[in-house]
């Protein structure tokens, strides 16, 4: 799992801190810094994009689950289903 990997790596960062190999090397600490701000970025990014996933779920349901969306909101349901295929398109090419 990605959180846990991250997770993992993050937490060995902190535990190489306490090290006093690391405060006596300016150049670990400038590493160990730039390395927890990658993680740190990245755990950001990922928690977004769980986020935008987590709210196409919802819109999902409502754009597609219900036939009256289509006929009420036409505009809308034709931009979704637009960018619907984009998303799962982007989707697909992530997970592979």
């Amino acid at each position: 799992d990605l959180f846990t990997a991250l997770d993992d790596h993050t937490g060995g960062l902190i535990l190489m801190r306490s090290s006093p190999y690391y405060r006596a090397v300016r150049e670990f600490q400038e590493d160990g810094n730039l390395w927890e701000d990658r993680l740190t970025k990245l755990r950001a990014a990922f928690d977004a994009w769980i986020d935008v996933q987590r709210r196409w779920v919802y819109l999902e349901g409502i754009f597609f689950g219900s036939a009256d969306i289509k006929n009420q909101l036409p505009a809308e349901w034709s931009r979704f289903k637009s960018v619907d295929g984009e998303f799962i398109t982007l989707m697909r090419r992530i997970s592979s």
